[in-house]
């Protein structure tokens, strides 16, 4: 019975300080999501600097270098995107009479085809689109008032991103210092395969990322979809989302040649070019470029996702596979977390070719007797 009371007694613990930890992280959301961003773009570009201290360049002068030169690549994407932003408002009462015409004609489609009679949806249809036109100047403007919130939150990661590298070896030793003596190398250990980890990761999604907005944007221009380039740039942005991310991105350029296409074949080939990028990027971009450095088990990275959209919305769904391999990491190097490493991790292929004989060498190295059995060779 005093068992029983002492792990409930823990069970409850551990579940208050879960709730207390989300609810920290969902209130410091606007502290943490800037400093969690500057970790990241630290970590991309960590490299870049080094190289350029390496040729001869001051440590300063590299950082500050290399976040320019980062800055002027963000800045031009940001201005061919909101150009091409514009461009869209500006048709939008081309677009909205496309759109009418285009219901209009599978309105009278489905009437011929199956008679049924589809006043009613074309009058329900027509409504959403007047209401998809007339709030998407309030759209833009609710858009413009959310970047003006968000100017600071820009400005200052550059500044996070400049002392995360400036001060990188000084936070490095100073988690040594506070570490006991016995735990030192694990210490070190843990922090230098976290590093590793988390600049392949990020320097290899962020190459697949820019590979895969040249070949979205060249694929929807030869398609013949309008803006290209723009929904090119924001369905490559999506694969930052590990799984959906291709999906999620294609939702766009499916949706507007729905609405606004020539053709409802024009609709069925972007889903078909989306398909098959889902296909080259799973089997072939993100496994040679990223490669296997997070390996983390798709249910728990599915789940991870799902948590990290409920707790800071996109931004912990961009932030949420590092944590969990950082996570993964300093279980596998406890021994009694090691357990959960595994859980959470990813085995290899072996284990599911032929379980049934990595299950036999797992009980044969642990030694593990079957109760049934006894150890008495008279019996």
């Amino acid at each position: 019975m005093q068992n029983r009371n002492s792990f409930v007694m823990r069970a409850t613990y551990f579940l208050l300080f879960i709730i207390l930890f989300i609810y920290s992280l969902i209130l410091a959301k606007n502290f943490l999501v800037p400093i969690a961003f500057g970790m990241l773009f630290s970590s991309l570009m960590f490299p870049v600097s080094r190289f350029l201290n390496k040729i001869g360049l001051h440590k300063r002068l590299s950082i500050l270098l290399s976040i320019i030169l980062m800055g002027i690549f963000f800045a031009g994407v940001s201005i061919l995107v909101v150009s091409e932003i514009s461009a869209l408002v500006t048709n939008f009462p081309e677009l909205k009479a496309r759109a009418m015409k285009n219901i209009n004609e599978v309105a009278m489609y489905i009437q011929e085809v199956y008679g049924i009679e589809t006043a009613s949806q074309k009058i329900w249809l027509k409504d959403q689109i007047e209401e998809l036109f007339s709030s998407g100047n309030k759209m833009m403007n609710d858009t413009l008032n959310a970047m003006t919130g968000t100017i600071f939150k820009l400005f200052i990661i550059p500044v996070f991103v400049y002392y995360l590298m400036f001060y990188n070896t000084r936070f490095h030793f100073f988690l040594l210092r506070a570490v006991p003596d016995k735990d030192k190398f694990r210490a070190n250990k843990i922090m230098t395969e976290i590093s590793f980890v988390s600049q392949r990761y990020f320097g290899g999604a962020f190459v697949v990322v820019l590979l895969l907005a040249l070949i979205n944007s060249v694929g929807l221009y030869f398609l013949g979809v309008k803006y290209a380039i723009l929904f090119g740039v924001i369905s490559a942005l999506c694969n930052f989302i590990p799984y959906f991310g291709t999906w999620i991105g294609s939702f766009f350029p499916i949706t507007f040649t729905i609405l606004f296409g020539d053709s409802p074949d024009l609709a069925v080939w972007v889903f078909v070019f989306f398909a098959a990028v889902h296909f080259v990027e799973s089997n072939i971009l993100t496994p040679n470029i990223t490669g296997g450095y997070v390996r983390l088990n798709p249910f728990f990275t599915i789940l991870g996702l799902i948590a990290g959209g409920m707790v800071w919305g996109v931004s912990g769904m961009l932030l949420v596979i590092p944590f969990m391999a950082s996570l993964k990491i300093i279980f596998e190097n406890f021994e009694s977390t090691q357990t959960l490493a595994f859980l959470i991790g990813r085995p290899d292929s072996e284990f599911y070719d032929n379980p049934l004989k990595k299950m036999k060498s797992f009980f044969i190295s642990k030694k593990v007797v079957h109760p049934d059995k006894s150890d008495n060779p008279q019996e």
